[in-house]
């Protein structure tokens, strides 16, 4: 979280202005309350709420691509859980959730860029992820059955960070197999192979 500031101005428009410029952020991204000041005019006490930048970047980014998707942001569990919906989400799930990664790996890129520190955000559609997980964790468990048959190292993807991460974690505790990614950018593949070759 990043560190909050008192700013004083002859109004409470003009205090947070002033607020919005020393966190270098706009007001629809920061909390902020009234509280004693010196003299006269508006003391306020503010910081930057992810909450509020990451619901505004998504809407933002909805409204710019003229599409059909709402998004719900809490903040619970130590995540900012988003959950989207509307007639256009399935543009964001298709191609195995490749859309719906990127848009997460950004949604994160921005709140770097306001907050030194924020919890992680976790973009998910009626329950898409778990889906995928699911299946990913079924292709992981066949790819280390074809490799420990063909004693072959066996190679998955191009997959995005989010679903790499599903494969390595399904076959982590796997004695026989071990996982390593491959490639550079945002799509890489994971290559399955027997634990200890190189």
């Amino acid at each position: 979280m990043s560190p909050a500031v008192t700013a004083a101005g002859t109004s409470l428009d003009d205090a947070l202005s002033r607020a919005c410029e020393a966190l270098g952020v706009r007001l629809g991204e920061i909390h902020y309350e009234i509280v004693p000041g010196d003299g006269g005019g508006v003391t306020i006490l503010a910081e930057v709420d992810p909450v509020a930048v990451l619901g505004l970047f998504l809407a933002e980014s909805f409204r710019a691509g003229d599409l059909a998707v709402s998004a719900r942001v809490t903040s619970e569990d130590g995540l900012l859980r988003v959950e989207l919906e509307g007639e256009d989400v399935s543009l964001l799930t298709a191609g195995d959730g490749r859309g719906l990664d990127a848009l997460q790996y950004l949604s994160n890129r921005v709140l770097n860029g306001r907050i030194a520190e924020h919890p992680p955000v976790q973009l998910d559609a009626a329950g898409y992820k778990a889906r995928r997980a699911h299946d990913l964790c079924r292709q992981a468990e066949e790819a280390a059955t074809r490799v420990v048959d063909s004693r072959q190292p066996v190679v998955l993807g191009p997959l995005t960070p989010a679903a790499r991460r599903e494969i390595h974690l399904a076959l982590r505790d796997d004695v026989r197999v071990e996982t390593e990614s491959d490639g550079t950018g945002f799509l890489k593949r994971v290559v399955v192979r027997l634990r200890g070759r190189i």
